[in-house]
């Protein structure tokens, strides 16, 4: 009896181990025969699994009782493709293989019911007001006609987008979906405020709806795109010549509501990482590496050297410290940094290759002539390494200021004193040659001029 009942309980646990949902799928006039399935993990897919066709059109995949929730996207062409959520049940789905997304139908699926009727709200207004705004254009616009059409969509527009979600919210909170539309969620704005502290209630609101110790936030695009959101709305909300500060400010809040949960807050930090490493935002980035990506990289050497090289490369033009000094063997003679006349220096660093260096430069000749009289000058150090290229700009663009290249590409002295790691940079100093400003665009460049007394001729 007791070997029957240990049979009994050891199939019971193997059944419950290796027990499987299955997610089955019919795609009509499917010309292939093998399907394809991606995670998500924030906005970016990783392929998991690949599957032949049971029979022509019929595709079945399979996740294990431990597969995490999250949003998954099944690929059966080119440009054939479709999400659904997975959340712990068997899903059945039917579609079409030219029109995946229109002709999606969910059979069997809770989460999956409750995201078509979430996509279907926005897909059709979208194409309401596409369909008007191609319509009104065939008509004059004193007609009646275009007027109605006017009309429409304007009360499409006052369409509150939140409706849906906050039903789907509000009746099936248990669900993975409604998870999903509750980190989405705007805060909802007093009435009575002004633009300004409307714009610093919503930044200091920003994350009330999101719950950090759900990991499976994790595996779908809003809550990273929610953190990016954040802090592109603190740029947005403050001086260029106080948005960094904001954002480190910002960065604090936004660390501390993650350190709830492991997996989130390497998540959130890892993206941070990717999006800011090569950012203009070099004092957010040293402070972010610093304060944060040091400690967790402590036990990954290489990754610690790297990133212990990088900040220290941020500090060597940090505000306020004395600039290194510069040597321009040039034709006419010599060029010391700290001899330089002017007032204030800018040691711009560019290179011909260098597109969006080549779109500013004429902007930054007319701040140079504006300025100049001033007390303003500029030190352009060129990241070259082809003569014939850095010459060739030299002589069709005329730069009145002093430019110089050693034309040894990254491998430049002056380069490496500074701690230039991309193109263009800017650091702005002063008479005693101390930096008083990295400015990330010729807009920030004209408001500091401004703010330290300059005014410009023209």
């Amino acid at each position: 009896m007791k070997r029957i009942l240990f049979i009994l309980l050891s199939f019971s646990f193997f059944s419950t181990s290796f027990a499987q949902y299955t997610i089955d799928v019919i795609v009509d006039s499917m010309p292939t025969s093998k399907a394809y399935l991606y995670e998500f993990r924030g906005d970016q897919t990783h392929m998991l699994d690949s599957v032949r066709t049971t029979s022509p059109g019929k595709v079945k995949f399979s996740f294990s009782q431990d597969a995490h929730p999250g949003l998954y996207r099944i690929v059966v062409g080119p440009n054939n493709f479709w999400d659904f959520i997975f959340n712990k049940e068997n899903i059945k789905l039917k579609t079409h293989y030219a029109t995946p997304l229109d002709s999606l139908k969910v059979i069997e699926s809770l989460e999956n019911t409750l995201l078509k009727k979430y996509m279907s709200y926005f897909i059709t207004l979208n194409r309401k007001a596409d369909a008007i705004g191609r319509l009104m254009t065939l008509y004059d616009k004193d007609s009646e006609f275009f007027k109605s059409l006017d009309r429409e969509l304007m009360n499409l527009r006052m369409e509150d987008p939140q409706k849906v979600s906050m039903e789907i919210i509000n009746k099936h909170s248990e669900t993975y979906v409604a998870r999903f539309l509750k980190t989405e969620q705007n805060p909802i704005v007093p009435v009575g405020m002004g633009k300004e502290e409307e714009m610093h209630y919503v930044i200091n609101h920003f994350f009330d709806e999101i719950d950090f110790s759900d990991s499976s936030l994790i595996y779908s695009p809003p809550l990273i795109n929610k953190v990016r959101s954040y802090f592109s709305l603190i740029g947005q909300a403050y001086p260029p010549t106080e948005s960094e500060e904001k954002m480190i400010g910002g960065l604090d809040r936004l660390m501390s509501l993650a350190a709830i949960c492991d997996p989130m807050y390497d998540f959130i930090l890892g993206d941070l990482t990717k999006g800011f490493e090569r950012s203009e935002f070099e004092t957010f980035f040293a402070y972010l590496t610093e304060n944060y990506l040091l400690d967790a990289a402590c036990q990954d050497d290489e990754r610690s050297t790297e990133l212990s090289e990088v900040l220290a490369s941020i500090k060597k033009t940090a505000i306020g410290i004395k600039a290194p000094e510069i040597i321009l063997p040039l034709a006419d003679g010599p060029v010391i940094l700290s001899d330089i006349p002017e007032k204030y220096v800018l040691v711009f660093f560019w290179a011909s290759w260098c597109p969006h260096c080549n779109e500013i430069l004429p902007d930054l000749k007319s701040i140079y002539r504006a300025y100049h009289q001033a007390g303003f000058e500029v030190v352009a150090i060129s990241i070259d390494k082809e003569k014939s290229a850095y010459n060739s700009v030299l002589a069709k663009e005329q730069y009145p200021w002093i430019n110089y290249s050693e034309l040894k590409g990254w491998d430049c002295s002056i380069a490496y004193d500074y701690g230039i790691r991309a193109t263009p940079t800017m650091v702005l100093l002063d008479g005693e040659r101390n930096i008083v400003a990295k400015p990330r665009n010729l807009g920030i460049l004209v408001e500091t001029l401004s703010r330290l007394g300059f005014k410009s001729i023209h």
